[in-house]
């Protein structure tokens, strides 16, 4: 696969790719709370067709299955074979009807009219292009279908990764400048821009709402720091840096981790937006 998103193809497909299908199971359950509201705002109903939109390892497909019944379907498409292969054999063992796409979803030729609902968490935010993903998105789906989706709020409504990722700035080399708007984590926070991206490709009356999840990050600082540094926030900016870096970011986190302790472990926010429209 090559095309607008190649960048972000060959990343997913890398090791970082191969640590996020070996860590399926601590991501789901981090990202469980948020699922189940993302899910209930999408309201899938009985009999219909549903596409999930960078599905990784196959769990909100899987939901979806079960919400559309044996009379719908549910397609999962991502750019990472090593999380789909993950996903087959979940499939495999659970027997669910969820079906998988290894494609990218700016271009893939999806069938016109054949969706009606497409789903993501955390899927979309790091598109190229997102008004041509979102227009190609469209014309999958049938008229009056909806696409409802999860994204991050801003950095600052994310201790999650905020508190981690302060603490090891002093560390690391200054970032470059960045436009805000590029593909990453945190490129749909901005409802407004959002909103744009979505009337561009032809959806109309964007709806918003905010949802705040408290994550387990770990039963001790150094649980924590090492969760967020061997397979969270963290580990995309560190992938490179030398041991003695590495050494010293950890035990900056450790430290501000400890701040966060309660009685039983570290729990953090994590905020998003529940995004819905309708084709």
């Amino acid at each position: 696969m090559a095309g607008a998103n190649a960048g972000q193809i060959a990343y997913w497909n890398g090791p970082i790719g191969a640590v996020w299908a070996r860590e399926q199971k601590k991501r789901d359950r981090e990202h469980a709370a948020i699922t189940r509201a993302g899910l209930e705002f999408a309201a899938p109903h009985m009999g219909e067709s549903a596409l999930d939109v960078g599905c990784g390892s196959g769990t909100t497909t899987m939901l979806l299955a079960e919400r559309v019944g044996p009379k719908g379907s549910a397609t999962g498409i991502d750019i990472s074979k090593p999380m789909l292969d993950v996903a087959a054999e979940r499939v495999k063992e659970a027997g669910s009807r969820a079906t998988f796409i290894e494609a990218d979803a700016t271009d893939h030729k999806f069938a016109p009219r054949s969706f009606d609902l497409v789903f993501s968490q955390f899927g979309v935010m790091f598109f190229e292009d997102p008004v041509a993903t979102f227009a190609n998105l469209h014309r999958a789906l049938k008229p009056g279908a909806r696409v409802a989706f999860i994204c991050w709020r801003h950095p600052f409504e994310n201790p999650w990764a905020h508190v981690p990722e302060s603490a090891a700035k002093p560390f690391l080399p200054p970032p470059a400048p960045t436009d805000p708007n590029a593909p990453g984590r945190y490129s749909f926070a901005n409802p407004d821009r959002v909103k744009s991206v979505l009337l561009q490709a032809g959806f109309h009356a964007p709806e918003f709402e905010k949802f705040d999840a408290s994550v387990f990050a770990g039963r001790t600082p150094q649980e924590a720091a090492a969760s967020a540094i061997d397979s969270g926030p963290l580990m995309r900016t560190l992938a490179e840096a030398d041991e003695e870096t590495r050494t010293k970011v950890r035990a900056a986190v450790e430290d501000r981790l400890a701040k966060e302790m309660g009685p039983e472990g570290i729990f953090l926010t994590q905020a998003v937006w529940l995004v819905r429209a309708r084709a």
